[in-house]
């Protein structure tokens, strides 16, 4: 039996990368940590050994111990407290189970279970089959030979087989495991698995990467096209705005321009990271580009929230000037900025936020909620902060006159700005909703739809209260119909001449 070029490689790319891991390690330590052993609180025997120590009532030599502030897990190195491990697999050669005496690592579950009743029982840890170096095989007691664990190196392990039959793999006298020349990795574990219904075989089970699988089907289509509708309709927004000179030349204009711009980049980037595979983007653009969508999409909250604080202002009968406009518009830019830009190069778990297995935050942690939905949060406590102030403002001054053209403008303002704040609060709090439903029940669900959805009539919601319930919009869109129709008039023929 030939084993498959695809396993052969996954098998030699494993031990390449356990290699390359401990090569780098031994450069400061005496070993690789999966052959080490935390003997923290051993006894040290002192000068009369050379600082040896005992453990397990094996004296373990002083240049074989050293201090780790780290350990490995699922092949990530996480930092740990300081403290001594020995390179126990030198002294003798390491051989490693997953599960207690008489358990078995089940493969779905990924974790031991003991075998069921009607089921024979699996085989017991004392003896193995063992080559020795002169090629014979023995069932031998592991103990008498090979130092004996129970761990599994990761949280995910995987069985190879060719043809949905497993490979038969021989542990060595050196603790190697080898089937037809290939040479097992190191991380690794001996389980019993179940052959039909009547025997076991002892196999070594690998760590698994999990990485998520790329998927490209309605779902995504769906989410990319309801990003094009509310792209689609906050550019209408957007020129709008640009024609309109009242607004065009407002403070507030600038602040809707500067956030639909946001909102354009933003979900034009989510969406293209939504339609192509992480795997075909290389290391830089899948930090680069997940990095800017947050910048446009955190900075977008963080206008709105300058929106509420000049409406506020405003009926507190303070007027802006550019000074004072871009004294604070300025440093909402940079912090928004510094905040991309520090989440592009942190960790979440000692893995990269983006630029590990999907381009954007890892849906099976929590760092989107930490590093984009936290400040979201911020920045819509901000803005309810200031409408409540701004109703307060109002309430309090009945002397106000509403017919004033100022303040007619602005309660205008307050007015269709509220309707479209709330409406875009609705949609990330539905977004949030769907993350954690997804978290906690492990896979999508048909929830992504309503995101799908409420990202469509984000959308919309712009075109009904930023344009059809703004006052001034209005008024420069009915100014237009009517210089039409004055065009129309004065171009057609009077019937009287016929």
């Amino acid at each position: 039996m030939r084993i498959s070029l695809a396993t052969a490689q996954f098998v030699t790319i494993g031990c390449l990368l356990a290699m390359t891991q401990g090569i780098h390690e031994e450069a400061r330590h005496p070993c690789a940590f999966i052959d080490t052993v935390n003997i923290t609180g051993s006894y040290n025997m002192g000068s009369s050994l050379n600082n040896s120590y005992v453990h397990n009532w094996t004296v373990i030599p002083r240049e074989l111990v050293t201090a780790y502030d780290f350990i490995i897990e699922n092949g990530i190195r996480v930092p740990a407290k300081r403290h001594l491990r020995a390179c126990i697999c030198k002294l003798r050669p390491c051989v490693r189970f997953c599960c207690p005496a008489g358990q078995f690592y089940d493969l779905e579950e990924r974790s031991c279970l003991a075998a069921q009743e009607q089921l024979p029982p699996p085989p017991g840890q004392s003896h193995m089959a063992v080559q020795l170096h002169n090629g014979t095989q023995l069932d031998i007691e592991l103990r008498s030979l090979f130092s004996v664990y129970e761990e599994t190196p990761c949280d995910h392990m995987k069985a190879y087989t060719k043809d949905n039959t497993y490979l038969n793999w021989t542990l060595h006298e050196n603790g190697s495991i080898i089937h037809r020349d290939y040479l097992f990795s190191k991380h690794y574990c001996f389980s019993p698995l179940l052959i039909g219904n009547s025997s076991w075989s002892w196999q070594p089970l690998a760590c698994a990467p999990e990485k998520l699988r790329f998927v490209l089907g309605v779902r995504e289509w769906t989410y990319a096209v309801c990003l094009l509708i509310c792209i689609i309709s906050m550019f209408i927004v957007l020129i709008v705005h640009l024609l309109c000179s009242d607004m065009r030349n407002s403070f507030y204009g600038v602040a809707i321009k500067s956030y639909t711009t946001c909102v354009i980049f933003g979900y034009a980037l989510l969406a293209h990271l939504t339609l192509h595979d992480p795997a075909n983007l290389s290391t830089a653009a899948c930090r680069i580009i997940p990095s800017f969508a947050l910048l446009f999409l955190v900075l977008s909250f963080y206008i709105l929230s300058f929106i509420a604080f000049k409406l506020y202002v405003s009926f507190n009968g303070v007027v802006f000037t550019k000074p004072m406009f871009w004294l604070i518009f300025g440093p909402i830019v940079l912090i928004a900025v510094a905040w991309s830009v520090y989440v592009g190069f942190s960790y979440h778990g000692s893995r990269l936020v983006f630029g590990g297995d999907t381009c954007w935050f890892d849906p099976r942690n929590w760092s989107i909620m930490i590093y984009f939905f936290a400040p979201v949060f911020v920045a819509c406590a901000i803005s309810c902060f200031f409408y409540v102030l701004t109703l307060i403002r109002i309430s309090d001054d009945p002397d106000i006159d509403a017919e004033k053209s100022f303040e007619s403008l602005e309660k205008n303002r307050l007015k269709s700005f509220w309707k479209f704040f709330t409406y875009t609060a609705l949609t990330w709090f539905v977004c949030v909703c769907s993350f954690a439903f997804n978290h906690y029940r492990e896979e999508r669900s048909h929830l992504n739809y309503a995101v799908c959805l409420c990202t469509a009539l984000h959308g919309f919601a712009a075109l009904y209260a930023l344009i059809g319930k703004n006052q001034q919009i209005q008024n420069f869109l009915r100014r237009i119909e009517e210089n039409n129709d004055e065009d129309t008039c004065e171009n057609s023929v009077p019937m009287s001449i016929y």
